[in-house]
């Protein structure tokens, strides 16, 4: 049995595919599956799937196309790996990529899920500052930014079939961060090593540049209406639909200085209370929730619905008891 399963899931990634594939199989590390799930392609990826022989290479196609999460499902039900990688169709794996992960979990029994930095590439360059220590990963799922780069991830599959977790096919995009919530919430612990071991295209026909925005405010509804309260619990009914417009764009949100004072006081009440029985750093939670603050204000200091006195206002408000 191999040590690691590596999973692939693909859908009309064209040439993309192929570099990634090669990246995958030049690794120091060469105990593991390569389960590549082909979603239904029709422009030929199936076909330039087949150009590659190695032993490692498990091809599967769906008969139809069933979605990203559910993909993702019907590979982790398959897997043979003590432990589960993640890759994405367009993305490369430096070659010690699986050789530091692999140990690094090896080596910390207590860490579930661990990923890396990214090297952006192609459009853009740079490397990512993601956090490296559990408790500020899981804070950071609260603004939803910076936490973990799925497409990095390499975890232990006993604890996701010990707990049933399953990527949610009702959520668009942001099923990934979906499914580490679920996981932080069965008592899971992150870390992020400190290097970039994973190259992340910047390219025109990436997802984040072709979203629908309407789906991917009902699904972060559908994450974080369910999220917030756990972690405040004194988030109750209305003060709690007025923090899930912050995961919008702020020319999304109701246009109004009422709205922008009925915030504040909704995250006022929020962060009086922090439950940090799952680990995640109280003071972290409160950045994040400051961070989404922020930026819907500049959004609306931008149109002109804040003037230079409100903000002084806004601040009166969040800070009062």
């Amino acid at each position: 049995m191999p040590l690691l399963s590596v999973v692939l899931p693909t859908y009309n990634s064209g040439e993309l595919v192929i570099e990634t594939l090669q990246s995958l199989l030049a690794q120091t590390f060469t105990d593991f599956e390569l389960l590549v799930m082909d979603d239904a392609s029709s422009d030929g990826t199936w076909e330039r799937l087949g150009g590659f022989d190695d032993p490692r290479i498990r091809l599967h196609r769906n008969a139809c196309n069933v979605g990203l999460p559910t993909n993702m499902n019907i590979a982790m039900a398959m897997a043979k790996g003590k432990y589960l990688a993640r890759v994405d169709h367009d993305d490369c794996a430096m070659p010690e990529r699986f050789a530091r992960q692999v140990d690094f979990l090896e080596k910390n029994p207590d860490i579930t899920v661990v990923g890396s930095q990214l090297e952006h590439f192609q459009d853009e360059a740079g490397i990512t500052g993601l956090p490296l220590d559990d408790a500020t990963i899981k804070a950071r799922m609260v603004e939803g930014f910076d936490y973990l780069a799925n497409q990095s991830t390499l975890g232990r599959l006993d604890f996701y079939r010990a707990h049933a977790l399953r990527y949610d096919p009702n959520l668009y995009v942001v099923d990934d961060l979906g499914f580490w919530m679920d996981c932080m919430l069965h008592g899971a612990r992150f870390a992020n090593l400190p290097e970039a071991l994973t190259r992340y295209r910047i390219h025109p026909n990436m997802t984040s540049r072709t979203l629908r925005l309407d789906r991917l405010y009902a699904s972060k509804d559908r994450i974080y209406r369910r999220f917030l309260p756990l972690l405040f619990p004194r988030l109750q009914g209305q003060d709690c639909e007025y923090l899930l417009t912050l995961y919008r764009s702020a020319e999304d949100m109701p246009q109004t200085l009422a709205h922008m004072v009925a915030l504040h006081r909704a995250a006022r009440n929020a962060l009086s209370e922090i439950d940090t029985r799952w680990g995640q750093s109280a003071s972290a939670c409160r950045e994040s929730i400051v961070n989404l603050l922020n930026h819907a204000r500049q959004g609306f200091e931008a149109r002109g619905i804040l003037g230079a006195g409100h903000a002084a206002v806004l601040d009166l408000i969040f800070q009062s008891e």
